[in-house]
């Protein structure tokens, strides 16, 4: 589940596809929702925070932890996605007591062009996470093809300053040309190698996208049938990046086909109408996408190692599961640094491991 606390954000980030405005849920609608959720929750479930920038509503995050320690078994994991420009001492002890799962949005070199006037902010914050709950946060990095000279360095530095656990995500809804294409390639190649050599060295991955090697299966979207959010204007969504492509236009005809209404809508709603938005959802496989280029996602001989969010897709297509040609270029490029780090972690174990018997 999924809280987009508001949409309100201290930062104008040149990649993010959110639109600001002035909406922010009530206590009264977050515990509407999760109280009509909550005899159809799972055992294990994920509680997401999110934005906008979810720090500026901080009462909502303490109202809604409070409001479930006293009605709900154990089972719930909270996550909460953060720029971390307003994160003091007292919300990271908040979030140790609880254990949430941080996401800090850090773009390492690329912070200067992001937001300069953050810089020192989050930087210092990003120490004191480190130093008060390392154990409770991972470091997101984004760039765009202006700024991807500049991904390995800066995620060698954040693994230099001692942070644990990385990512990078990259900005897919603008064109990423051959110029660009070739950057990332020799980024992702030095990259690779930096974090094999860490591995050796302390037996950890540090970057999380790295940690996919070899798993393979047939990417569905999740939203709407075991995911879904609540947005700041009371609508709810099987996922809120829908409502960031569809949310703002009410006449589309995907529009009806995705949302499951305004909040008081969606929990009086008969079963067989949220069943069929649901299924709408379910729809959404990665073997029934298209790319740009009017080719089948399931005729694809890498269609069990790619993954792309339709609705991201759609940002820049302008079409749900249209997938645009930069972006099978560069799923090209980012599974051949997979490769690329597999072939190194087989290399070390055939160094370090005799050979099995036959008959083993």
């Amino acid at each position: 589940m999924t809280l987009s606390l508001s949409d309100k954000c201290n930062f104008s980030c040149s990649y993010c596809p959110q639109r600001k405005g002035k909406n922010s849920l009530r206590f009264e609608d977050i515990r509407g929702f999760l109280d009509f959720l909550r005899p159809r929750l799972a055992e294990e479930v994920w509680l997401g925070f999110y934005g906008g920038e979810p720090l500026l509503e901080w009462p909502l995050i303490e109202e809604t932890v409070a409001h479930l320690q006293k009605r709900s078994r154990t089972g719930i994991h909270f996550t909460l996605t953060t720029n971390g420009s307003l994160l003091k001492g007292e919300h990271i002890q908040f979030f140790k007591e609880n254990r949430f799962e941080l996401v800090f949005s850090y773009d390492g070199l690329a912070q200067e062009s992001r937001d300069p006037l953050s810089v020192p902010a989050v930087e210092a914050a990003l120490k004191n996470l480190r130093k008060l709950y390392p154990e409770g946060y991972v470091v997101n990095s984004v760039f765009t093809p202006e700024t991807v000279p500049l991904l390995a360095a800066s995620l060698e530095e954040l693994l230099h300053q001692g942070h644990p656990r990385l990512q990078y995500a990259l900005d897919m809804s603008v064109p990423w040309e051959k110029p660009d294409r070739i950057v990332l390639e020799r980024q992702l190649r030095r990259l690779a190698a930096t974090c094999a050599h860490h591995r050796r060295k302390t037996g950890e991955m540090p970057l999380e996208n790295f940690r996919e090697i070899g798993k393979k299966g047939i990417f569905a979207c999740f939203a709407g049938r075991d995911r879904l959010a609540l947005l700041p204007d009371r609508t709810v969504w099987g996922c809120e990046m829908f409502h960031t492509l569809l949310g703002h236009d009410p006449q589309r005809p995907d529009y009806a086909k995705y949302c499951f209404g305004r909040l008081s809508d969606f929990t009086s709603m008969p079963a067989k109408e949220s069943a069929a938005i649901a299924a709408s959802y379910g729809e959404l496989r990665q073997d029934y996408f298209f790319s740009a280029d009017k080719v089948l996602c399931g005729l694809c001989p890498d269609l069990e190692r790619c993954a792309v969010c339709p609705a991201a897709a759609a940002l820049a297509t302008g079409t749900l599961a249209l997938i645009p040609s930069w972006t099978c270029r560069v799923k090209k490029i980012t599974r051949a640094a997979l490769d690329r780090l597999g072939g190194t972690a087989a290399r070390c174990r055939s160094r370090r491991s005799p050979r099995p018997a036959k008959d083993s």
